[in-house]
């Protein structure tokens, strides 16, 4: 995606994001035996965007524009999901495709088939979704007052930052985009936090305080989605929340694990 405002650091990273994890998943879904459709500019025109399909920019730009002003571009290896489709249609954005363009498409029911319990393929999915989101935020954030922009949707930590407290509020879910944090219960280290794994989940649906924190044990670049954003999400696809439980549930286990032995040996 090319951006066409002043919030240059938030796209710059948007984009690095979107273009390599884009690229993972469609690389999984075409060694799959999944059925993709490839639509072209009659295609899009006749047929519109459907919020039961993911789409993926194989060829072409496709302009996104507010007022009749051009706000970005979709350009080649982006994914169109679902959250920026219905988002930007309540907000009055459009799209608008100026030259031929090739989309490739595939279902949602197809694709949340082969994400199953797979936590690398889900965390995949998880971080195009909430990068959507965030991109659909500042683009709001251009229309509105500057102390009316919404967060910028990421955080770096240092070394030894907390970036969950335990015994807090559980307001975000979370996803490592560079580096590795510890999950930690009453200051010792029960597990590690992978890049792209997802984080915080289970008390943000619970609504229950954090029962660890977690720390950064390197640099960190942490994705932040707000629970009412990630209520969104469930509620949109529940198919994906099933998917997410799963692939937390053997993680979540072997934390529980690691805190009932570490209690017991005191």
């Amino acid at each position: 995606m090319i951006s066409l405002n002043e919030q240059q650091e938030v796209f710059t990273f948007i984009n690095h994001e979107m273009h390599s994890k884009s690229a993972l998943l469609m690389q999984a879904i075409r060694h799959s035996d999944i059925t993709v459709a490839e639509l072209c500019l009659t295609d899009i025109q006749n047929q519109g965007i459907g919020v039961d399909r993911l789409y993926y920019l194989a060829e072409g730009h496709i302009s996104v524009e507010y007022d009749d002003k051009e706000l970005f571009l979709y350009a080649q290896g982006d994914i169109i999901a679902h959250t920026s489709i219905e988002d930007y249609e309540e907000t009055g954005l459009y799209y608008s495709a100026k030259s031929e363009i090739k989309i490739e498409s595939i279902s949602f029911d197809d694709l949340f088939d082969l994400l199953g319990n797979n936590s690398h393929l889900i965390s995949l999915w998880f971080s195009i979704s909430s990068l959507s989101q965030l991109q659909l935020n500042q683009m709001i954030g251009v229309l509105t007052k500057k102390q009316e922009r919404a967060n910028p949707g990421f955080m770096r930590y240092k070394p030894g930052m907390t970036i969950i407290e335990e015994g807090d509020d559980a307001e975000y879910v979370y996803s490592i985009s560079e580096g590795v944090a510890a999950a930690c219960h009453k200051g010792v280290e029960v597990g590690e936090i992978q890049k792209d794994e997802i984080f915080g989940a289970i008390a943000v649906l619970t609504d229950q305080k954090r029962t660890a924190s977690v720390i950064a044990k390197t640099s960190c670049t942490v994705l932040m989605v707000h629970k009412d954003e990630f209520s969104k999400m469930v509620h949109s696809h529940p198919k994906l929340f099933l998917n997410i439980l799963s692939s937390l549930a053997d993680k979540i286990v072997s934390l529980n694990n690691k805190v009932s032995d570490n209690q017991n040996s005191r």
